[in-house]
């Protein structure tokens, strides 16, 4: 299988082929950590190192808050690596997962509570205490550029 095949399977999967084994977990992505190694958060708020499969490496970057499945039985080689990410999830098969009533709930209720921009800075323009300070250049009141001016 070439490399244009499998950028094809990993874009163009349906749901399923998508849908974790047994042993398979969904997991939310928490950062990555180099060397093709994220930490995820599972559904139950466990925390793991897992690393990336080799055909992945260079057609798909995970970044924070994606959505993976990883099979913790796989890549266990070391104490702090406890699985491989076996599939990327992308926004459509979340979608038709969620439509199939497959997706857990606890990953619905995260991405729901994600906060949005709050519109609520234009009440507070007027507040001074927001702005930027420039600790670099002096800060010179009122008086004193008065009272050079008097010289």
């Amino acid at each position: 299988m070439g490399r244009k095949q499998t950028a094809a399977d990993i874009l163009d999967s349906e749901s399923p082929s998508i849908e974790p084994g047994t042993e398979q977990r969904y997991a939310r992505v928490i950062g990555p950590r180099g060397n093709h190694q994220h930490e995820v958060e599972f559904t139950d708020g466990t925390r793991t190192l897992v690393t990336l499969q080799p055909r992945f490496r260079h057609l798909v970057w995970v970044k924070r808050g994606h959505y993976v499945i990883v099979d913790p039985s796989l890549g266990t080689t070391t104490e702090k690596v406890g699985g491989e990410i076996i599939h990327v999830l992308f926004p459509k098969h979340i979608k038709t997962l969620e439509q199939s009533g497959q997706w857990p709930a606890e990953f619905s209720r995260k991405r729901q509570e994600t906060p949005e921009k709050d519109n609520d800075d234009d009440d507070n323009s007027d507040n001074d205490d927001d702005l930027f300070v420039n600790n670099n250049r002096p800060v010179m009141s009122d008086t004193e550029s008065s009272s050079s001016d008097e010289e």
